[in-house]
Parts: C-alpha cells; structure tokens; sequence
C-alpha cells in the first residue's frame, strides 16, 4: 500500500514540474511574441499608415449611372443582374466559411462547460499531449525560422496550405489587373469629361458665331437700306448676296450644332458605360482586398511570398515531426483518449483539436483562440452586410428603372427573370 501511494505522490510531483515547465515555456514564448510585436510595431508603423488601404473610401464607392437610351437601360439590366449574380455567389461563400468559425467557437464552449471526471481525463490528455510533444521536440535538431504559433496557426489548415498559397497569389496578382483597370476606367472617365467640355466649348463658340452673324446681317441690311435712300443706288445684288451668305453660315452652323449634340450624345453613353464598368471593378476590387485582408490574418503573413516561406518551412518542421511520431505509441494512446473525450461531448470538429491541445490545458491560449475566432466572424459578417447592400444598391436601381420608364417594363422584366433574380415588390 505505502508503496502505491509513494507511487502516486510521484506521479503527481512529476504532473506538477511537467506543468510548471509547459507555464514557463509558454510564458516565455509569450513574451517573445510581444517583443518581436512591439518591435515591429515601432519599425514599421509608417509604413503601415502609408500602405493601409481604406475601403470606403471613394475610390471603391460605386457611382450611379442613368441611362436614358432604351439599349442602354437594358444593358444596364443586365450588368445589375450579372452583378447581383456575382454578390450571390460572394455570400455564399462567406457564409460557409462563417458557419465554420461560428462551429469552431460552439466546440469551445462544449469543452469549457465539461466538469468533473471528465474535465480532469481531458486535462490529463491534453498535458500529456503537451508533455509527450515537448519531450519529442528536445529531440530535434532545427535549424528553422518559422514559430510554435505559426505552426499551431497552419496546422488545422494542413492540407489546404498548398491552395491557400495559390489562392493568394492569385489574388494578388488580381488585384493588381484590377487596380489597373481602376486606373485606366479612369482615365478613360477623366478623357470623356475633356470631350464633352471641348463639345460644350464649341457649341458655346457657335451660339456666339451665330450673334454675330445675326448682328452683322442685320448691320449690313441697315447698311444697304441707308446707301439705298441716299444715293438711290440699286441694291438688289448686296441684298442678294447678303441673304446668300446669312444661308451659307446658318447651314454650316446647323450642321455643326446637329454634330457636337450627336457627339455629345455620344460621349454621355460612352461615360455612362465607363461608369457602370469602373463600379463593379470597384466592387471586385472590394471582395478581393476583403479576402485578401481575411487569409492574411487567418493565417497571420504579409502577403504569398511569406506564406509560402513559411509554408516550406512549415513542411520541413512537420517532416521532423513526422520521424518521432511514427515511433510515439503513448503520443498516438492520449490523441485517441483526447478525441473520445471529444467525442463524448459532440465536438463538431475533434481532430483540430489535437493541433490546438495547448488551448485546452491553458485557459489563456483557449481565449487567444475564441479572440480570433471573434475577429474573424466579425470580418465575415462586415463582408456579407457589405455584399447585400451592393446586392440591395443594384435591386434598387434596376427598379429605378422600371419606375422611370414603365413604357419597357415587361422587356426589363423578361431581362431580370431569364437571371432568376428575386425582387421585393
């Protein structure tokens, strides 16, 4: 009997130094992780300022167009329903990466609420885990840059690593196309506004050359009439060529006040379709930074370059993992017991678990976890709130024009149900 208890006592000594070592551990490495942020913080705080990118700025406000053209309120129709389209499709998927996060942070609370016999098999799981893991790592010879945290970020996201990155890039470099557009739509906004001013000098320039041909007509009548009664001189061919030469100009004037109003016609379609194309690019251009700026801190890198850094560096780490962990059966023994304890609580997600296990044997890592979870649902809903007013601004507008021009409403109709695109009467 004593010796079972001295046994014991042994084991709880043992349990206890195991866990005073993995406080200290992660005590250290805590105040690591702030150092090398405060560090950073202080280093590269203009830089940040210079380069943070505002969203709602008017840059990626989208503008109302008006067309006035029966053509062009159809093609106008169907750009809204395509884009409506496109938002349908963004919701979606955000809502299904929501619903993740939202599961992630009810697993959480299904293992803060475990209590009694249950929460000390879990707990004693878990610091073996931590334990077992701690002890393997001793062993290895490292010569890597990448973080434990980085490494407990990237793990439950193991075998999506190699996507991410690619989707990443991707996104990047569609970003840049985008921003490209943006600048040349703008540019081609900015040429049509010079167009129409150069039209509108013109028409301006006519109206004045037409006063002064009125005034000079009239002067040179007055002027015939006057040499008429006072020299008694015949007049016939002055007047003749006078009322030639008001028809002459009138003519010309005409035909060139019908051409700046065709040309300003014109140049009002072509402003009204560069508009319509710089507002869903400023919309893409929107999502994309809104996804771009959600993976960056979901997975806590800068851009591609330094995820796919991290990402080789991730798959060397994991391969010396791998080379203890075949050999670890006791390892392997508490993972099996942490997800039956899991399990037995209808965790939704028990596997990622085993990547996180430091959350459920230390409270404070487990609400740096829910912190994160949180920040990530609010950037997810922002995003969807974001998306169904876009969808809201182009239902509104497609109804602005069925309002204004009730003369093509079934036309306009026949374009928004051939899209399956639902209205609120």
């Amino acid at each position: 009997m004593a010796f079972w208890n001295r046994r014991k006592k042994q084991q709880q000594e043992e349990n206890e130094r195991l866990e005073r070592e993995a406080r200290r551990r992660l005590d250290e490495l805590r105040e690591q992780k702030k150092a090398a942020k405060n560090k950073s913080l202080q280093g590269s705080s203009d830089l940040f300022e210079a380069e943070e990118r505002n969203l709602d700025s008017e840059e990626y406000q989208p503008e109302v167009v008006k067309p006035a053209h029966k053509e062009d309120q159809k093609r106008y129709v169907k750009e809204c329903c395509q884009a409506i389209q496109e938002v349908d499709r963004q919701i979606a998927s955000i809502r299904g990466e929501y619903q993740q996060v939202t599961d992630s942070l009810m697993d959480i609370q299904k293992i803060d609420r475990m209590e009694g016999e249950e929460r000390k098999g879990l707990l004693n799981a878990a610091r073996n885990i931590v334990k077992l893991t701690k002890e393997r790592n001793q062993y290895k010879n490292r010569n890597l840059t990448i973080s434990d945290a980085v490494i407990r970020r990237f793990e439950p996201y193991e075998n999506e690593l190699v996507d991410e990155i690619k989707k990443m890039y991707d996104a990047e470099a569609y970003q840049s196309a985008l921003d490209g557009d943006l600048d040349k739509l703008h540019g081609e906004k900015k040429k049509l506004r010079v167009e129409k001013q150069e039209i509108i000098e013109r028409q301006n320039s006519l109206k004045g050359m037409a006063k002064i041909l009125i005034v000079l007509i009239l002067s040179l009548f007055v002027l015939f009439l006057a040499i008429y009664y006072a020299l008694d001189v015949d007049m016939t061919l002055p007047y003749l060529g006078t009322i030639l030469l008001a028809a002459i100009s009138s003519t010309v004037i005409f035909l060139e006040s019908n051409r700046n109003r065709r040309d300003m016609a014109l140049s009002e379609r072509k402003m009204d379709k560069a508009i319509s194309l710089l507002n869903r690019v400023k919309i893409k251009c929107v999502n994309n930074l809104n996804l771009l700026d959600y993976n960056k801190q979901k997975f806590g890198v800068e851009d591609a370059a330094e995820f796919e850094r991290y990402w080789n560096e991730y798959i060397r780490a994991k391969e010396y993992e791998r080379r203890f962990r075949e050999n670890t059966e006791q390892l392997n023994f508490y993972c099996d017991e942490l997800i039956d304890f899991l399990k037995a609580q209808e965790v939704l997600d028990c596997d990622i678990w085993i990547g996180q296990v430091l959350a459920i044997a230390d409270k404070r890592e487990m609400v740096e976890i829910r912190h994160k979870l949180n920040a990530q649902r609010q950037i997810l809903r922002d995003r969807i709130e974001y998306n169904e007013n876009v969808k809201k601004d182009y239902v509104a507008g497609i109804d602005a024009i069925l309002k204004e021009n009730p003369e093509n409403k079934e036309e306009i109709l026949k374009i928004v149900e051939s899209y399956q695109i639902v209205r609120e009467e």
